[in-house]
């Protein structure tokens, strides 16, 4: 249109999506440009127009709001409930599609679901704008991508790309520091406790210090395969806690304990250290009995227990002792229905009830009654697509909703149904895949797809499908996995039969090279292991004899 362009964007939102419209102004002004852009890049993204006061019905739209629209090259919408009955929200989407056309309009969802949250004005005249997601922390940090990308004139997987390297780096960083945090950690905890009267303020800042390095921090490092970095901060943690009585602990410190050690124990697990976990879980167990003993009907102490006892049954199973993990699995579900009762709303206690049948579903697959193992799958499955129909592009759910079916499946081969139990992995590789797009160094969801390729690949090989480029890339999958993570037993095992099956069933489709590089990697993760894990020694077996023969 030839005239002058003074804001980058027009950011159009309700007031009452003040707090995102915010973040996403920040979001995309201190946006980090690629080095190799052109000095005028910045100018794309700044500066933003974010206009900070309440209009009344009373009112058409001001002279500066006009002015604004009138010189912004984008218009960015922000979507919700309150956006779509908003009056202003629409008439500025009406005002800048007059004045610029379609083409400049990018939208974003910052609450509900397309159906709620469009502004009749986005959507006129039989229109269906594509919009980006930002309802969660993972969708916020690529729809703030998405929006660069738009802004920028470049390509998605540009942007995307050189995104995930700054993780990576920041990652590193992170663990390099959390190594050296972890001596000052353990010099404060242990003056906490010599002091145990004087030093009630060190104590208070050495927990706060505990907190963020066993629950925040891992999270960072489960997603990049780092778990191990935690071995040395748990052992100081250990030593702290054991040195205080239950009885002279609070509240808050029970439940702290109790938090730091299920995750000490989630990590040894993990590893296949059980009696490492057993410890750690005993005594997280030992602090919500006491803290569920102080207060039977708070949703806070219940909650905590209930992890208790989710994690006690979960090293009997691992253990490969499903009868006495049965107390434990029932006394999970019960608390996790406490729970529900008590909310019905709460998205924490919605997920612990899902996760609760679907645990007594394994359980019941582990008992070999996989009919009433499926029954508990089923209510799973509801109870999570019940909650996705609420928030259709939640991330997490759609996770859960992929387990849930993916716990079918196991069931469903159990019963010698393999037929119905590819198409549940089929759906559930198609949602993962889908996931992965939005957070692609998630290595959780690339944990969980790689292994519902696996199972599919279970079920394929032996009745000779044989699809090779399939093989080869979960194999590569899954070495990346082994490599990053060399402790994690349940890799290596999945690993090895899948190569054992491989040369068993498909040898005659794939390059011999190929086949006998892998099989080399197999045999030499189960040595790299010192033989403390003897179930796949069959596998193993059964390779050695094929690479000597």
């Amino acid at each position: 249109m030839g005239q002058h362009r003074q804001y980058a964007a027009f950011i159009s939102y309700a007031h009452a999506d003040e707090a995102a419209a915010r973040r996403i102004h920040n979001g995309l002004e201190t946006y980090p440009l690629p080095k190799d852009m052109d000095d005028g890049a910045r100018e794309k993204l700044t500066p933003i127009f974010r206009d900070v006061t309440e209009l009344t019905a009373h009112h058409s739209l001001s002279e500066k709001i006009r002015e604004a629209v009138k010189t912004s090259r984008f218009l960015i919408v922000l979507c919700s409930p309150a956006a779509k009955k908003s009056h202003w929200v629409n008439e500025e989407i009406k005002l800048f599609r007059k004045l610029h056309g379609e083409g400049s309009i990018l939208a974003v969802i910052v609450d509900g679901t397309p159906d709620t949250a469009f502004p009749p004005a986005l959507t006129e005249g039989g229109r269906e704008p594509l919009a980006a997601n930002m309802t969660s922390r993972e969708g916020f940090r690529f729809g703030i991508t998405q929006l660069a990308a738009s802004m920028l004139g470049v390509g998605l997987d540009r942007l995307v790309q050189r995104d995930s390297k700054r993780r990576r780096k920041r990652l590193q960083l992170i663990t390099a520091g959390a190594l050296a945090f972890a001596t000052v950690m353990g010099g404060m905890a242990w003056t906490a406790v010599d002091a145990r009267v004087e030093a009630e303020t060190s104590r208070s800042e050495a927990e706060k210090m505990v907190e963020y390095l066993i629950t925040d921090l891992k999270g960072e490092l489960d997603a990049v395969g780092r778990l191990s970095i935690l071995d040395d901060v748990g052992a100081r943690v250990t030593d702290y806690y054991d040195a205080i009585p239950l009885s002279d602990m609070d509240d808050d410190r029970l439940a702290r304990q109790a938090r730091a050690r299920h995750i000490l124990g989630e990590v040894a697990v993990k590893q296949g250290r059980l009696d490492h976990a057993t410890t750690e879980l005993d005594a997280a167990y030992a602090a919500t009995e006491e803290l569920l003993r102080r207060k039977p009907d708070d949703p806070d102490a219940i909650f905590a227990h209930a992890q208790s006892e989710y994690w006690v049954g979960k090293v009997f199973l691992e253990r490969k002792e499903p009868e006495k993990a049965l107390p434990s699995r029932l006394a999970y579900s019960e608390l996790a229905k406490q729970l529900n009762a008590i909310d019905p709303n709460n998205r924490d206690y919605v997920f612990e009830y899902g996760w609760a049948e679907n645990n007594l579903g394994y359980l019941q697959s582990q008992l070999s009654d996989y009919n009433s193992a499926i029954k508990h799958y089923e209510a799973s499955l509801k109870i999570f697509e019940d909650e996705l129909g609420n928030t259709p592009d939640d991330a997490e759910l759609i996770v859960e909703v992929s387990a849930s079916r993916k716990s079918l499946a196991t069931a469903e081969l159990k019963r010698g149904r393999d037929e119905e139990a590819k198409q549940h992995l089929l759906r559930v590789i198609a949602d993962l895949s889908e996931v992965l797009l939005l957070a692609p160094d998630n290595k959780t969801y690339f944990d969980k797809l790689t292994l519902a390729n696996l199972w599919l690949q279970e079920i394929q090989i032996p009745q000779k499908e044989c699809h090779v480029s399939q093989i080869k890339e979960v194999a590569k999958d899954t070495r990346f996995l082994i490599d990053t993570d060399p402790t994690n037993l349940r890799w290596s095992r999945d690993y090895i039969h899948l190569i054992r099956i491989t040369a068993e069933y498909c040898a005659e489709y794939l390059a011999q090279d190929w086949l006998d590089m892998e099989i080399d990697y197999a045999i030499l993760t189960f040595n790299r292991l010192n033989r403390r894990d003897t179930k796949p020694m069959q596998n193993v077996a059964w390779l050695e004899a094929y690479e000597t023969k």
